[in-house]
């Protein structure tokens, strides 16, 4: 479901497992624990296929306003931006609607068998849901908008619609007040921590501070441990700080936690619940990944230091596939690869003036001076005082790091950006091999900061019938954490002998890892990555066929280090061009 969510909404969304009927929370999908709107199972997994690719709909659509609030105008909102995320996905996808509406009649049935009818504008409100289940559109009735729009913002208590879901506020959109003017507090850590189940929603209260008046709160009774809890319900209470969390833990099982109670006191004891409000996320398991992988740094733009071997690269040698693809692919640009073969071996056809030589078609001007000082000195002169023109001597080594994370399996003009990055590198081979130039081909993609992945498709000196082979069974993968890609690049470039390397990126170079790499914090390590390969003497240069690569590119980049092609098809001609212009100076 995941990669049905990240395909459809083109970006790496989270899947989150949730009580109730789930929904959209901020940027996140969450997830029934359980979807069970009929007794064949075959019906339930067609409700949770349809309830992914409404809540990717909505997603797609975020409008300026969630229509988070618990009211009757929010609610009817939510209806209608539900149907426009059913009629968008039934024209992407044929066969969508049939599927919906035989879902969504059992989700009928149900609300109403179930039979619970409420009084005025509950009513009202669920007479409004029924329709749009049923494919109306009764936001646009004026007298239901009369009724449940305007003046009339009453509280929304009915349950929302199944497979649809509803729309949850984030709690970063509420933050708390500080207490007495300080946002955190001293103290000594918990003792006890434990473990709770994941909440979807969060209800936040203030505790009150002991100097506070408390006479109003309900008159309590201590005792030496409670055996029950009950759901948060309002009110204050006087915070013992005890440590009893083992104590009251089976209590605590039976009760849904989905208020955040912020107390002017450190805790003794903590109940650690997967609130998952965007701070943070677990790291993949690295059990055996730092015993197998290369460890890199990753450059942190918020402390401005280096996080020491935070990363794992896992080098490695890419699938073998099938021939038949690269010589098709080949035969259709035949014409292409001769061009592109001539135009740069007419690059290369110039001559070099070679100084200060035994003999030669011209003075060398310079070289004459010092030799008339150095005899009017008394310490003789040399002979080399000559100027010869001699053809170039290249010595160049080149590594073209291939993107294959599953942003490149979205579609740009009718082509899968990943089959026209690998039939550039594809032709980019085929040219080198036949000007006998040094090229490695490697491919990335990742799984956050301990599983990055770079697969050798051509190595230094390796045939060009096994990258071939090779190219041919890239398949999209994982996400994009750029900097390790191009640090463990660098490396192998800084490891060949030549007098001048080249590193070309072949990627949109828009950080994303499901670890939160993202935002400032990538781009700041790319362009530091970038920074330190640019520093060991490597020219580094992008080529990206992607829209958004015009935000990320000339930051990380610079003026002249990077190629944005309109159109999926001047990749093969761009990536040929480029390198055939860096390798001819």
């Amino acid at each position: 479901m995941a990669v049905l969510a990240r395909a459809l909404t083109g970006a790496p969304v989270r899947l989150r497992a949730a009580r109730g009927v789930g929904g959209i929370r901020g940027g996140e999908m969450l997830i029934p624990e359980r979807t069970c709107i009929a007794a064949d199972a075959a019906l339930n997994l067609d409700a949770l296929r349809v309830q992914v690719v409404v809540l990717a709909g909505l997603l797609r659509l975020a409008p300026a306003r969630a229509p988070t609030e618990a009211t009757y105008e929010a609610a009817l909102d939510a209806l209608r931006l539900a149907r426009v995320a059913v009629d968008m996905a039934s024209v992407d996808l044929p066969g969508f609607r049939a599927l919906h509406d035989r879902v969504m009649a059992r989700v009928l049935a149900a609300r109403i068998a179930a039979g619970t009818r409420a009084a005025g504008l509950e009513a009202a409100l669920e007479d409004a849901r029924r329709a749009a289940i049923a494919g109306g559109r009764p936001w646009l009735d004026a007298g239901v908008r009369e009724r449940l729009v305007g003046a009339r913002r009453g509280r929304n208590r009915s349950a929302p619609v199944a497979v649809w879901g509803e729309w949850i506020a984030s709690i970063d959109a509420h933050p708390s007040r500080d207490v007495d003017g300080a946002s955190a507090r001293e103290g000594p850590p918990p003792s006890t921590e434990r473990e709770a189940p994941a909440v979807a929603e969060l209800r936040r209260a203030d505790a009150l501070e002991r100097d506070v008046d408390v006479r109003d709160a309900p008159p309590s009774a201590p005792f030496e441990r409670v055996e029950t809890l009950d759901a948060y319900r309002g009110g204050h209470r006087d915070l013992d700080g005890a440590d009893e969390l083992d104590a009251h833990l089976e209590a605590l099982e039976q009760v849904e936690l989905g208020d955040l109670f912020r107390g002017g006191a450190s805790a003794a004891s903590v109940l650690a619940m997967d609130l998952d409000v965007g701070v943070d996320v677990a790291d993949a398991g690295d059990a055996d990944g730092r015993r197998r992988g290369i460890a890199y740094d990753e450059w942190d733009v918020r402390t401005g230091r280096y996080r020491k071997a935070w990363c794992t690269v896992h080098p490695a040698d890419a699938r073998v596939g099938d021939a038949i693809w690269a010589r098709a692919s080949l035969c259709t640009h035949r014409r292409l690869v001769r061009d592109l073969r001539r135009r740069l071996e007419a690059q290369r056809a110039g001559l070099r003036a070679a100084r200060r030589q035994l003999d030669g078609e011209d003075v060398d001007l310079e070289a004459a001076i010092d030799e008339h000082v150095e005899r009017r000195a008394g310490r003789g002169g040399s002979l080399r005082v000559y100027v010869r023109q001699q053809r170039r001597r290249r010595d160049i080594a080149t590594l073209v790091l291939l993107d294959v994370s599953m942003s490149t399996d979205s579609w740009v003009g009718g082509r899968r950006i990943l089959d026209v990055g690998r039939e550039a590198a594809l032709v980019l081979g085929e040219v080198a091999t036949q000007l006998g130039d040094r090229l490695q081909i490697h491919a990335f993609a990742s799984e956050t900061r301990n599983r990055c992945h770079v697969w050798r498709v051509l190595g230094d000196g390796e045939e060009w019938s096994t990258g071939k082979r090779r190219l041919a069974a890239l398949e999209p993968t994982g996400y994009t954490r750029v900097g390790p890609a191009i640090r463990h690049a660098t490396r192998m470039l800084a490891s060949v002998p030549a007098e001048k390397r080249l590193l070309l990126l072949v990627s949109d170079a828009k950080p994303t890892d499901y670890d939160r790499y993202e935002g400032r914090y990538g781009v700041a390590d790319v362009r530091r990555a970038i920074h330190e390969a640019r520093s060991r003497g490597i020219h580094a240069h992008a080529l990206a066929v992607d829209r958004v690569a015009r935000e990320a590119l000339p930051s990380l980049f610079g003026a002249g280090g990077f190629h944005i092609l309109p159109h999926p098809d001047g990749l093969i001609e761009a990536l040929t061009s480029v390198y055939g212009r860096l390798t001819a100076t």
